[in-house]
């Protein structure tokens, strides 16, 4: 990726259009290419780049130097620890007389074999030298470039819409291990992802992460991205940026080591081995098939089970309020328990929802903390009911549980399996009788009012349906419209 400055684009119609290096840039590429010799120091080839930006475009030349050197082999010229070297010397200080300072400079020569003055910053970037080139072309440069440029506007981007043709769960592999907030859809199938400026704090690191995805996905066959790029520093505009796969030609994927590595030593796949060695009762399966629920694609991590007892598992990495609650509201009629496991050092606020089953972590996930879920869920199964012949419109779980003298969650379990049943806080409603009440406008009601006409149950209903109550004294509240349903 480059940095902001240096990246190329124009605006048109409020799309943003990225100025991507074209056949036409191979020469500049070719005398880029050139100033990169073995043994020359990297600070020294900075200055001569910046002669070159003074006859070529300024962001192009050091866009393709930036991306070059990224992928040459530096070393400094010794191998001595440099802090430990300038420790000796500056302990000696301060000396203000020439035969001091020759003395102490003697002392650390000797003792570290080097010339002090000249060794004492050779670790510094700009102090080291070039000992192994890319063997890549001119032409492969420009499309790396284009890669990177391209990560870098998407850096900026409020949120991004992608589809591909094939590949589909490795994608969502990716993407959930690079910790991003994502929702998917089915018909078409796309996967919408948060962009960083949507927000508050992390900004850099969740950018980064997402910019990691972009490499990946312009690999593919057949694919589109469509994002909101957000530009400006007081004065902030949103533009739209579509690509697709007509593109690629200008695109060089080079498999990313460190992105690999990174994959093998994840979070989720410490859990799995931990998981594997010592829960020895319960089996785990990685990344099954993915879920549709309500017309959104689910992608559970892992799938956990012992004998008829099946339970998913979601790692959430990056999240805020707001997506923690996008998953509830998804996972509200999932038929099958659900553990979410969030990872403390990625949130946004201290929030943690009271209706999902959530464990919370740092760095590690609390395999002890995952098993006593999982004992209280096969607790729960073992007290089954039969709940086929329940056939009201309007059911209080708290009241079934109760004639059953079972624990809410089983009555709550068994009526998610029903698919004629909506599941709601305190209640559950036939899916019929929800119809009818979305016929009603309840905008700018007395929740008195509605309560006395309808019932209790009638504010799980008014939630469900996208109102919001708004409290104007200590006794009565007024109804509003924020969302359809």
């Amino acid at each position: 990726m480059l940095t902001s400055d240096l990246a190329r684009f124009k605006i048109e119609n409020q799309r943003i259009i990225p100025l991507f290096a074209t056949d036409s840039d191979i020469d500049v590429a070719k005398e880029v290419i050139d100033m990169f010799k073995i043994g020359a120091k990297v600070g020294d080839i900075l200055e001569d780049l910046k002669y070159l930006s003074k006859i070529y475009d300024y962001k192009l030349v050091k866009g393709l130097g930036k991306i070059y050197l990224r992928y040459c082999t530096v070393e400094s010229a010794t191998k001595i620890d440099y802090i430990e070297l300038r420790r000796q010397l500056f302990s000696r200080g301060p000396v203000l007389e020439e035969n001091d300072k020759e003395r102490v400079l003697k002392e650390v020569g000797d003792l570290f074999h080097v010339d002090p003055i000249k060794a004492m910053y050779e670790d510094l970037d700009v102090e080291k030298k070039i000992v192994e080139l890319p063997k890549f072309s001119p032409e492969d440069l420009l499309k790396i470039y284009n890669l990177s440029l391209l990560q870098t506007i998407i850096f900026n981007a409020y949120k991004v819409t992608v589809s591909v043709s094939d590949g589909w769960k490795e994608i969502a592999r990716r993407i959930k291990m690079l910790g991003l907030m994502y929702l998917a859809y089915e018909n078409p199938l796309r996967i919408e992802i948060f962009g960083p400026l949507s927000l508050v704090k992390m900004t850099e690191k969740y950018g980064r992460n997402l910019a990691a995805l972009v490499p990946f996905l312009v690999s593919k066959n057949k694919w589109t991205i469509i994002a909101d790029i957000v530009l400006g520093k007081n004065k902030r505009r949103t533009y739209r940026l579509e690509l697709s796969s007509g593109y690629s030609k200008l695109f060089k994927y080079i498999n990313d080591e460190e992105m690999e590595k990174r994959f093998d030593s994840s979070i989720e796949e410490k859990f799995y081995e931990e998981f594997r060695r010592v829960i020895r009762d319960w089996n785990i399966v990685r990344e099954p098939e993915p879920i549709v629920i309500e017309k959104r694609l689910y992608f559970p991590d892992f799938v956990l089970s012992k004998g008829n007892i099946k339970v998913y598992v979601e790692i959430m990495g990056f999240w805020t309020k707001e997506y923690v609650n996008s998953k509830i509201e998804k996972l509200r009629n999932f038929k099958y328990p659900i553990l979410v496991l969030l990872n403390e050092e990625l949130s946004y606020e201290n929030y943690i929802p009271d209706t999902l089953n959530v464990i919370k972590f740092k760095k590690k996930i609390d395999i002890g903390k995952l098993y006593s879920a999982l004992r209280g869920f096969q607790a729960n199964v073992n007290e089954d009911i039969d709940l086929s012949d329940v056939n009201d419109d309007i059911i209080l779980i708290k009241e079934l549980s109760a004639k059953y003298n079972v624990n809410e969650k089983i009555v709550r379990s068994k009526l998610m399996q029903r698919p004629d049943y909506i599941v709601l806080k305190n209640y559950a409603i036939k899916k019929t009788f929800i119809e009818e009440l979305k016929k009603e406008d309840f905008s700018n009601t007395q929740l008195s009012s509605l309560v006395n006409k309808y019932g209790n149950y009638i504010v799980d209903i008014i939630d469900y349906l996208g109102y919001k109550i708004v409290w104007k004294n200590i006794s009565d509240a007024i109804v509003e419209k924020i969302k359809e349903v």
